[in-house]
């Protein structure tokens, strides 16, 4: 059985010390290392993005990747409201997201990985199909060191139009238990990635990487120093991971397709 890689790309809205420009010459530049390597895939993007740039979102459905949800503003203190807020938030995101990409997202990523039971149960409500907020590091919150590593069912009520929310975790170096990619890659370097990938390979769990535009465009100064760190070797490094992946057999998937495999092994327990 071929091992899985998922790609994934956190469109964060550009704060106020980062240009427009880094955002879209980000999302240019890392459609053009997928379109090399024919890698399909999954887009995180808030709604305020999606509304602020129209032609990147066009670019990245024409080229045919997925777009799911990354909250409406990427603000973290949605996910600290009551559920009901939640739910309201999330239906407005969705329907942003839905008539400018003419697709309806089924996949949620929280801002900064910032998850909740409310905010699970908002997501089924909404009939999402998958979530991809867990970082199974004891970083990310004491608990999350207990989740499963590979895609998992959710402790949420059911519907009955499926057998619940999947969890799909991004996933981390078990030796040094940080998220792969991003800030992480940057900072740890690519050796450190490559042990990521290879362990997780041999456990036989899906590399779920995670990017952001703003990581792949040369800096050479910030507010903080991780926020530019090795910035300008940023994509060489990423092109070496799915390179090492692509020699490794990976068979590159987007989030949903992940989703759809995973779905059908739990659908005889369901």
């Amino acid at each position: 059985m071929k091992p899985y890689f998922i790609m994934t790309v956190d469109v964060d809205p550009p704060m106020s010390y980062i240009p427009n420009f880094i955002i879209e010459d980000g999302v240019i530049s890392l459609l053009k290392l997928f379109d090399e390597y024919a890698v399909k895939a999954t887009f995180f993007v808030p709604a305020v993005v999606a509304e602020e740039f129209p032609r990147i979102m066009e670019e990245i459905v024409s080229q045919g990747h997925e777009v799911s949800c990354h909250g409406l503003k990427h603000d973290p203190s949605e996910v600290t409201l009551n559920v009901n807020k939640q739910i309201r938030i999330i239906r407005t995101a969705t329907e942003i997201l839905q008539s400018t990409t003419g697709l309806r997202p089924v996949g949620f990523r929280a801002p900064l990985f910032s998850i909740n039971r409310n905010c699970w149960i908002a997501l089924q409500k909404n009939g999402y199909v998958y979530d991809s907020s867990v970082v199974c590091s004891p970083f990310y919150g004491s608990q999350r060191r207990f989740f499963p590593t590979k895609p998992f069912l959710l402790p949420v009520p059911k519907t009955n139009e499926n057998c619940g929310l999947l969890e799909i975790p991004v996933s981390a170096n078990p030796f040094l238990p940080f998220p792969l990619g991003g800030a992480w890659m940057r900072i740890f370097g690519l050796r450190w990635s490559k042990i990521g990938v290879k362990s997780n390979f041999i456990s036989k769990t899906p590399v779920v990487f995670y990017i952001h535009p703003k990581d792949v465009i040369p800096r050479t100064c910030g507010r903080v120093w991780h926020s530019y760190r090795n910035t300008t070797n940023c994509m060489e490094m990423l092109d070496e991971i799915v390179k090492y992946a692509k020699r490794n057999g990976a068979k590159f998937l987007t989030a949903y397709e992940l989703a759809r495999l995973s779905e059908s092994e739990f659908l005889r327990t369901c």
